[in-house]
């Protein structure tokens, strides 16, 4: 049996396989949709309620507003995405999307999600609560890190 040192470096070893493979299985739906991974991107956050106001999109995926605005273009001509007025203010714009391309989208992840939901399930409540305290500080470390990133990748190099 593996002691916590081993178990914790098998997990750091595996995890940027699990990343990279989820990265290529988020890229073939992307082409799958004939869509950018960045739309793509774009629709799970629009599906999980984390915004719909544009300029906190556009924060979320890195772009520029001017680039958001284009992205937006693209999503509505594809039937993706639609701008509506926001209800609680009607000087702002939401992004809304489109029910038939999310059950599109639903379709394609079904599988994924069977097995996600089928692996929760078998976890206890502390599990959980340790796998969402990773997924969560994970999440923030990511961001910080991207900010955090050299401009210039030849001057770290050469350092």
């Amino acid at each position: 049996m593996p002691d916590q040192r081993e178990l914790a470096t098998a997990a750091a070893l595996a995890l940027p396989r699990f990343v990279g493979s989820t990265a290529l299985f988020h890229a073939a739906v992307a082409e799958r949709m004939a869509v950018t991974p960045t739309e793509l991107h774009c629709l799970h956050l629009l599906h999980g309620g984390v915004s719909d106001s544009p300029t906190e999109l556009a924060r979320l995926l890195g772009v520029t507003t001017g680039a958001f605005t284009r992205l937006l273009d693209r999503m509505e001509r594809h039937r993706l995405a639609e701008r509506a007025p926001d209800p609680a203010d009607r000087r702002r714009l939401v992004v809304r999307p489109l029910p038939d391309r999310m059950a599109e989208l639903a379709e394609l992840y079904a599988p994924m999600a069977r097995f996600v939901g089928e692996r929760l399930a078998r976890l206890d409540r502390r599990q959980l609560t340790a796998l969402l305290e990773f997924l969560t500080d994970g999440t923030a470390a990511a961001e910080q890190s991207t900010i955090q990133l050299p401009d210039d990748v030849t001057h770290v190099i050469s350092n």
